[in-house]
């Protein structure tokens, strides 16, 4: 089975997600279920003999993304996310072709879903995206967590995490075909390009071009072309209208006009969400992927997302275990902010100072802080957190914007 049960069912659970966001810190979780525990492989056919396959091992604290040609079963290495990270595999719209081409092919993953909705960390969005066309989908993929929920996968997060727009990215097209992404680190800030697909790398590229034909050839053979022409406006007025029972008029049409696709006819009579309709429209009637989710959802709510820049300069020196003192307060910043969805913090360096036996000690510890939008009670709550942890004096928290300014936190 492509998704494991036992996976399936932990994806309504928060504890799981909450684990699964954070496999790119230090793996260690403080859920005892996952000590030990062997992960799970996903693997995702879109035709053809081509299949991505996902490896998810929360007890390391590694998410593996991967692709097996026909007849290869150890998968080529796309990117991968752990405490040494490669993540930045994916463009936006070679995941949404994927993810339509395995709903396809199998109704146990539907898009939008979980292929979405866990392979969406190794996506790198770049100017060329439409914010309208991608949030719909990844916000049915997540779905809405239990109201008591203390940690739910948000696409606000995911955005933050996942674009590189603004920050000097640029994905590009090279004579063979071949998408790669470079960057412009004067213009980054404190976001890093880490991706095996910079030009002339070791990346599967070959591999990858035949992966994605075969899932174009996948959606376009879902419904004849003759069939379309059987609908007239109904397709048009559904989305215009936002009218489910348009869409569910179109499919009857298609089924009287021979089309049996199921996961075509049952998503629309049934959808589980209407970004299932739009992008099986978009399919029906040949648009533009992505065309008809924007049309019926309208402007994106993040349009306007702002990520601010804080940095930490964690005093540590004298300390029993400067370098456990800083994991734990780097942790709690960590937690904190993601549990309310307002950023996320990690290491970046640390500096050593000589003592007095004339040895090397860790003097001081660097935390990058990014702050989602609301930069008050953003830097409210790092302030809160870090006091739990009686910092030093000579820490000090600092807010990176038109100029850098000294946060105070007393």
């Amino acid at each position: 089975m492509p998704l494991p049960a036992d996976l399936r069912d932990l994806l309504k659970d928060p504890s799981f997600w909450s684990a699964y966001d954070r496999c790119d810190d230090d793996g260690d979780d403080d859920d005892e279920r996952w000590e030990d525990h062997p992960g799970w492989t996903l693997t995702a056919d879109v035709g053809g003999g081509h299949t991505l396959v996902l490896e998810i091992d929360i007890d390391l604290g590694m998410v593996n993304l991967g692709m097996c040609p026909p007849g290869v079963t150890e998968p080529l290495q796309l990117g991968w996310d752990d405490a040494h990270p490669f993540p930045h595999a994916l463009r936006w719209d070679e995941l949404d072709l994927i993810a339509r081409a395995v709903a396809l092919r199998d109704p146990d993953l539907p898009h939008p879903g979980p292929l979405l909705a866990l392979a969406g960390r190794f996506v790198l969005l770049g100017e060329h995206d439409d914010l309208d066309a991608v949030t719909p989908l990844l916000a049915a993929a997540f779905g809405t967590g239990p109201a008591d929920a203390a940690h739910w996968p948000t696409v606000r997060s995911w955005l933050y995490r996942c674009d590189g727009r603004g920050r000097g990215v640029t994905w590009q097209r090279d004579d063979a075909g071949n998408w790669t992404v470079d960057q412009d680190e004067d213009q980054g800030g404190d976001f890093t390009l880490y991706s095996l697909r910079a030009p002339e790398s070791e990346f599967p590229f070959d591999a990858w071009r035949a992966l994605l034909a075969a899932a174009g050839r996948t959606v376009a053979d879902a419904v004849p072309a003759a069939a379309r022409d059987t609908l007239g406006d109904l397709p048009a007025r559904a989305v215009a209208d936002r009218d489910l029972s348009l869409a569910a008029q179109t499919g009857r049409t298609l089924a009287a006009a021979g089309v049996g696709h199921p996961v075509v006819l049952r998503g629309l009579a049934e959808p589980t969400d209407p970004a299932e309709v739009c992008w099986i429209l978009e399919t029906v009637t040949g648009a533009a992927r992505g065309s008809l989710v924007a049309r019926w959802f309208g402007p994106s709510a993040l349009r306007g997302a702002r990520r601010h820049r804080l940095s930490l300069h964690l005093a540590v020196g004298g300390r029993p275990d400067p370098r456990g003192y800083a994991t734990t307060v780097t942790r709690d910043l960590d937690r904190a902010l993601r549990d309310r969805d307002l950023g996320h913090a990690r290491q970046s360096g640390s500096s050593m100072r000589r003592d007095a036996a004339g040895g090397y000690v860790t003097h001081a510890v660097s935390v990058d802080i990014a702050v989602l939008d609301d930069l008050a009670a953003g830097t409210d709550l790092v302030r809160h957190t870090l006091l739990r942890h009686d910092p030093a004096p000579e820490t000090v928290l600092r807010h990176h914007g038109g100029t850098v300014a000294v946060v105070a936190l007393r």
